[in-house]
């Protein structure tokens, strides 16, 4: 319900904001500030109910330990336990205390827990833990068990002969002779008796001393194991709100951003626990927010929105900025082809301040995020299409300036690498630094990291003519911004930098190995291909 006699001070305030948030957006876009006037407004201050409400959920991790241990609440079983956890949670649902410190959860939130829908809210002061007792199954409680290597017969294959009853004859070593002659011991068999199992393959078992039973490794000897169920609450939550109390455009911006809304204190709330409804948990709100329609002059158009909340954001306006621009991103549209005075059509179009900071973005970010700082730094008047449209034109013509200056840095850093490659494996430059690795098998991290260092040399040099070109053909739009220098992506041309840096790397190598003085690995590998 609207109430008409919200106080004129806050009003003015938020037509203010409004106001200044508009000529600020279409500064130095084409409409000048004394042409952006408020024409009319209808603003009223509104109010709604509206809840966060929680479901329990029980999560249960259970784990067991040898030996009897308490942990938490004694039981008898495991169905005693999932009782107990049942119990838990009824009556946490019941208890006044325990359901005001889960609204207070909720309400000490940044959003007061405002239009949380589906989100699981962990409650860690119910966390319990279940504990209950069994007899070890594998023992039956006696902490004794076969053993694990002879299964409770005592022996075990004898290690000396592996259950052959012969071992190799130690004097002669399986030779049969000794010194020329027959082995004495063997007598030219060359196996013999094991000493260690006396020829019958079998020896008293190590592992349990020839008793043929052990501590019990499940119990580790005690006989019994303990289970330990440990109970993790939490709170499934779903949002409600009389939709219909409010006007619609507001209706939607709480169904799309409620929480964001709430935490950026857009709206006024005032919360408390949800003792309005039996047997529910959560939280109830009073919510209120202004909410009205202003109508803006922006020169010789009208330009008709919603004001919504106390930071007075705007609804529904207009995408004037698109008929502005529209002649402009037709000419990017025609210097993104290269059609005409490419150099003039650009600073035709990068006086608009929106196309101006297209350009700076997308020299170092991607199209989606250049478009996503668009709409986040011109949030009114300004489309998601025609955003995403001038960031693509704005790369693919930078993307053209660049061009020509890129591959003459890509051929430049390619001859300066292939001279540092040269005087690295052509003269003894490689074979001296080889030298200090301990193992020539290693030698190839030398050469893999010269391919790396000629493909980063490349790469800068690259960006630098890139750079170069943008500063040229771009150069006044950082006039006034002196932190702020031209940077230029590469375009695909790193990826050609490291490749021919490999390249050249390779010829050099080979060049060396007809010279005899090739890598290690390189020369195993010729060597394979040659054969």
């Amino acid at each position: 319900m609207a109430n008409p006699e919200t106080p004129s001070s806050t009003e003015n305030k938020l037509l203010k904001l409004a106001i200044d948030h508009v000529q600020n957006v279409f500064r130095g876009n084409g409409i000048k500030k004394e042409n952006i006037t408020l024409i009319s407004h209808q603003i009223a201050h509104h109010t709604m109910n509206a809840g966060t409400y929680l479901e329990l959920k029980p999560i249960m991790n259970e784990r067991h330990v040898p030996g009897k241990i308490v942990a938490g609440q004694l039981t008898g079983s495991r169905d005693e336990a999932m009782r107990a956890v049942d119990q838990s949670m009824r009556q946490a649902a019941s208890d006044p205390a325990a359901k005001a410190q889960m609204t207070q959860i909720l309400l000490s939130r940044n959003d007061q827990g405002f239009g949380l829908n589906g989100l699981a809210v962990p409650l860690d002061f119910l966390k319990k833990e279940f504990t209950w007792h069994e007899a070890c199954h594998v023992c039956k409680g006696t902490t004794k068990s076969p053993c694990i290597k002879c299964q409770g017969r005592k022996l075990e294959t004898c290690f000396k002969c592996t259950g052959r009853g012969l071992m190799k004859c130690p004097m002669c070593r399986a030779t049969g002779l000794l010194q020329g002659n027959k082995c004495p011991r063997c007598h030219a068999q060359r196996y013999v008796a094991c000493d260690g199992c006396r020829r019958s393959g079998m020896m008293p078992c190590r592992t349990c001393n020839a008793l043929g039973v052990m501590k019990c490794q499940t119990c580790a000897g005690h006989g019994w194991k303990t289970h330990i169920m440990t109970l993790q609450a939490q709170a499934l939550t779903y949002f409600e709100y009389d939709a219909k109390s409010i006007p619609k455009g507001a209706a939607d911006a709480i169904e799309v951003e409620a929480a964001k809304i709430a935490a950026e204190k857009k709206i006024e709330i005032k919360g408390r626990i949800a003792d309005d409804k039996e047997n529910v948990l959560g939280a109830s709100y009073e919510v209120s927010f202004p909410y009205g329609e202003v109508v803006f002059g922006i020169g010789k158009r009208e330009a008709k929105a919603n004001l919504f909340g106390f930071h007075a954001d705007l609804v529904g306006f207009p995408f004037v900025l698109d008929k502005i621009l529209g002649p402009s991103v037709i000419a990017l549209e025609e210097a993104a082809k290269n059609v005409g005075d490419v150099a003039q059509k650009i600073q035709g179009a990068t006086r608009f301040r929106l196309i101006a900071q297209a350009f700076i973005a997308s020299h170092r970010m991607s199209v989606k995020k250049t478009a996503e700082q668009l709409l986040k730094n011109f949030d009114v008047g300004l489309s998601p299409g025609m955003a995403e449209k001038i960031a693509a034109l704005s790369d693919r013509t930078s993307s053209h300036i660049t061009r020509k200056p890129r591959h003459i840095g890509l051929v430049l850093g390619l001859i300066l690498t292939a001279f540092l490659d040269a005087a690295y494996y052509l003269l003894p430059v490689r074979t001296k630094i080889a030298s200090f690795l301990p193992a020539p098998q290693y030698d190839f991290i030398l050469d893999a990291l010269l391919v790396f260092l000629g493909g980063f040399i490349t790469t800068i040099i690259v960006q630098m003519m890139a750079a170069g070109a943008m500063q040229k053909a771009l150069g006044h739009l950082y006039k006034n911004a002196q932190k702020t220098r031209p940077s230029a992506k590469t375009h695909g041309s790193a990826l050609w930098a490291y490749i021919g840096a490999g390249l050249i790397a390779f010829v050099m190598m080979e060049i060396a190995a007809q010279q005899g003085g090739s890598p290690y690995w390189y020369e195993i590998i010729r060597t394979v291909i040659v054969r």
